[in-house]
């Protein structure tokens, strides 16, 4: 173990929340809204029990601070219910271990970056530390005070995003017997209660959430390099450095306790769930976000990083490194196409400008994909609606906000070519167009056309 000392201990109990505290605002306050982003503050400014593409936590958690301009306002909440959660995941460890928690929530990048952008990852992550902890309390104590607080917490584990139920799975089926409670059947009837506004959402919406997840959600030919893919990322992306070294010691150590053998599970099954989706499906980092609490967790709980070693330390360090200099790409990009992915962070508060001067006053407003609707936006602060032709649906289809303009002529931002337009390059390299004073009855004829 690292030496003890008055003054590490004094100083490891500020320096570790203050680091990943500090080192989220630099990229809050350094970015403008990336396209999720943009997206999940319009729901925030039409709030429902459902939406499109997720559950409605994330429009909840942005509508919060939402009063306050700019993109602080949008990623806030999201800051600080992370500071949260890594502080709640501390309570579950010894005191002297606490700094090991708010040490893994800066080097997860999953976890690090869940309280910086405004994405249901944020909610998940925060609501998850809720749920470990209200099942710890659980084991600890059959209580029907503590199942109440169980099904409050797993419906808001569910509104955040499904892969909460993974964590419900994982758990039976570290601990069947806990089948046999009543205060189980009690917690999962109460979640279910609550839970009941959404599904009714779903139904009134034909199922969209669940059948754009499952069905309509972009597809990779059935193989093994998607797979492959996923495995290698999951070795690097909880930990980087050492990722590998964290896996290998989750496997060769034993839990000691029924919660510790929940959390190993968990760990394991969710990674797992996620390779059979990645045989067909294209692979999307975050997949595993849910995977972070339990495995940082157990690890700490049983003691099984060697933090005594200074290779430990040394790659530890070297991940912690890489992140704030991550971080630093994302608040100053370097210029090339390597990072062309950057500029979906900079530049579209002045483009957007640039393209209301250019459709000129009288012209309403619309762009085809709802990635670049929603920039505009938020940076004109007025609803421009998405056309969505040629490209995949999402909540614009229930919004219809083109609706009052058809008859008349519109300009559009569009990426199809065959209609006439001005170039109009975005921050991020994408070549669009704009079509100016085009009737809107004719574009929305192509849309059940092939592009």
């Amino acid at each position: 173990m690292i030496p003890r000392s008055p003054f590490f201990d004094k100083a490891r109990s500020w320096f570790w929340p203050a680091l990943l505290l500090l080192g989220n605002l630099l990229v809050v306050c350094g970015t403008e809204l990336a396209y999720d982003e943009a997206y999940y503050w319009l729901f925030s400014k039409n709030l429902a029990w459902g939406y499109f593409d997720h559950p409605p936590m994330a429009a909840l958690w942005v509508a919060l601070t939402a009063w306050i301009p700019g993109e602080l306002g949008v990623r806030l909440g999201f800051v600080l219910f992370t500071q949260a959660a890594a502080w709640l995941v501390g309570r579950l460890v010894p005191r002297d271990q606490r700094w090991e928690v708010w040490a893994g929530f800066s080097l997860f990048p999953l976890l690090a970056f869940a309280g910086v952008f405004a994405i249901p990852d944020g909610p998940l992550v925060g609501f998850s530390a809720v749920w470990l902890w209200a099942l710890h309390r659980s084991l600890k104590d059959d209580s029907w005070a503590n199942a109440l607080l169980m099904g409050v917490v797993s419906a808001l584990l569910l509104y955040s995003k499904y892969h909460g139920v993974l964590y419900m799975v994982a758990t039976l089926i570290a601990l069947p017997r806990l089948l046999k409670r009543p205060t189980l059947w009690g917690a999962m009837l109460l979640a279910f209660l609550l839970f009941i506004p959404h599904i009714h959402w779903q139904w009134l919406h034909n199922f969209a959430t669940l059948r754009y997840h499952f069905i309509d959600r972009p597809k990779v030919p059935f193989g093994l390099r998607s797979p492959a893919i996923f495995l290698l990322t999951q070795l690097f992306v909880f930990g980087l450095f050492l990722g590998p070294f964290f896996w290998a010691w989750l496997w060769k150590t034993k839990a000691t306790t029924e919660f510790d053998r929940v959390l190993k599970v968990m760990a394991v099954f969710i990674p797992v769930f996620f390779l059979f989706s990645s045989l067909n499906k294209k692979v999307e980092a975050n997949w595993t976000v849910a995977t972070s609490l339990p495995l940082l967790l157990f690890l700490v709980r049983e003691r099984a990083i060697p933090l005594g070693k200074k290779w430990v330390m040394g790659l530890g360090v070297a991940g912690l490194v890489l992140l704030f200099v991550g971080r630093i790409i994302l608040v100053v990009p370097p210029t090339g196409e390597a990072f062309e992915r950057g500029g979906e962070l900079h530049g579209w508060a002045d483009w957007a400008k640039d393209v209301e001067q250019k459709a000129g006053p009288d012209c309403p407003l619309m762009a085809n994909r709802y990635q670049i609707a929603s920039k505009l936006s938020f940076y004109l602060q007025r609803n421009v609606p998405a056309l969505n032709i040629g490209t995949r649906l999402n909540q614009f289809e229930f919004w219809d906000w083109e609706a009052p303009f058809k008859g008349q002529n519109v300009c559009w931002i569009t990426q199809i070519k065959r209609f006439p337009g001005l170039p109009l390059p975005t921050p991020d390299g994408k070549n669009l167009i704009l079509v100016k004073q085009y009737p809107l009855d004719d574009i929305l004829l192509s849309k059940d056309k092939s592009l």
